[in-house]
């Protein structure tokens, strides 16, 4: 295989990992590309969506500025930062999220790349600021590939499913 080849072809040279995700409904797994953020996984696959109800439709598209795609990731090491950059730690401080009682797992996951495995609990609510599962991550887009245009960390989609 020439070099050229596996530098386009995702498939080829990027490494995948296992989302394990969970809801109300029980744990879905699917694939990420090593680097690809998680709300941008999650939104191609075609899986789960990292937004509950109305916030499908209104969100920040992954600015970091709303907060609905407030997930629970066990194995920080296994994303990057391993910690909350300045846009987490600035939404998830104000309400509906109140940082004095929420997990210290909290992360938003259009602010976080995959680099392993993951176990990913979303919770209740727009913002899924409550302890409940979310009933449903059911997967809705309402602006195709504009959905993730401004993501400009993941690695290339060309073959994402």
């Amino acid at each position: 295989m020439k070099e050229s080849e596996s530098s386009t072809n995702p498939t080829i040279s990027t490494p995948k990992h296992t989302i394990r995700w969970t809801n109300e409904e029980g744990t879905i797994e699917f694939e990420a590309y090593d680097g690809e953020l998680l709300r941008t996984a999650a939104l191609r696959r075609g899986i789960v969506s990292p937004h509950n109800g109305k916030s499908k439709l209104i969100n920040c598209r992954g600015l970091g500025t709303c907060g609905t795609c407030a997930v629970e990731i066990e194995g920080s090491d296994a994303i990057e930062p391993s910690e909350k950059n300045n846009k987490e730690r600035l939404r998830l401080s104000f309400p509906p999220h109140n940082p004095e009682r929420q997990s210290p797992r909290l992360r938003l996951a259009c602010q976080a790349q995959v680099r392993g495995d993951l176990q990913v609990t979303k919770r209740a609510g727009f913002w899924g600021q409550y302890e409940d599962l979310s009933p449903s991550s059911e997967y809705e887009t309402y602006f195709g590939d504009l959905e993730y245009l401004l993501d400009s960390r993941s690695p290339d989609e060309g073959t994402n499913r």
